[in-house]
C-alpha cells in the first residue's frame, strides 16, 4: 500500500465530489500508517503529510465504521487513527438575520450547522472539545478561535436555557456550547 497505489485508484473521481466509499468494502491493509493529530496534521508512516491538496484528496475517502475511521479505495482499506477528529472547522460565516451558520473545514467544504450537522461537546482526556457531524458520521473538531466566536454569538442571541446551558442557535437548531458560569 502506497500513496501512489491511493491516487492510482481515485483517478477518475472528480475531487469536487466524495467518492461512494460506503459501496467500497475491501480488504484491510496492514502495511501502511495514517493518523490525525488533534491540530489537523495528517501523517503517513509517521511523516507529515505537507501537501494540501493530498489530504484534501484523502479526505474525501473517510469512511468511519463504529468508532474507528478508515482511508477507502474500491481496493484498498487502511486504518487511520485519528486523535479526535478527521476535520478541522477552521472559519464560519453567519446570517445573523436568520441565524444560520455555515461551517468551514480545512479543506474548502463547507457545510449548515442544522440538525444533521450537529455540535456537540465531546470528551477526550477528561476535556471537552467541540465537535461537529461533517457528513455520513465524520466529525470535525471545531478550532479554539472559531468556538470563540460561536460562543459570541451565542451571547448575543440570547437563547434562554433552562439548565444554565448556553445555546447557539443555527437554522431553527439549537446547539448547546457549554455551561453558563
Amino acid at each position: 500500500m502506497s500513496i501512489d497505489s491511493i491516487l492510482k485508484s481515485l483517478s477518475k473521481y472528480n475531487e469536487d465530489n466524495f467518492p461512494p466509499v460506503h459501496l467500497w468494502n475491501p480488504e484491510l491493509c496492514t502495511n501502511a500508517s495514517f493518523s490525525i493529530d488533534i491540530k489537523g496534521d495528517w501523517y503517513y508512516n509517521n511523516s507529515i503529510i505537507g501537501r494540501k491538496r493530498l489530504k484534501k484528496l484523502f479526505s474525501t475517502i473517510l469512511k468511519r465504521e463504529g468508532n474507528n475511521y478508515f482511508l477507502v479505495t474500491p481496493v484498498e482499506k487502511i486504518k487511520l487513527d485519528v486523535e479526535i477528529a478527521p476535520y478541522l472547522i477552521v472559519d464560519f460565516t453567519y446570517d445573523n438575520l436568520n441565524k444560520e451558520i455555515i461551517l468551514d473545514t480545512g479543506f474548502d467544504y463547507s457545510f449548515p450547522l442544522n440538525l444533521d450537522h450537529k455540535l456537540e461537546l465531546k470528551l477526550y482526556n477528561d476535556e471537552y472539545y467541540p465537535v461537529v457531524n461533517v457528513r455520513s458520521g465524520i466529525e470535525g473538531l471545531i478550532a479554539r478561535s472559531v468556538y470563540y466566536k460561536l460562543i459570541d454569538i451565542a451571547i448575543e442571541q440570547k437563547n434562554n436555557s433552562k439548565r444554565n446551558t448556553l445555546l447557539l442557535e443555527s437554522f431553527k437548531t439549537f446547539h448547546e456550547l457549554g455551561s453558563i458560569a
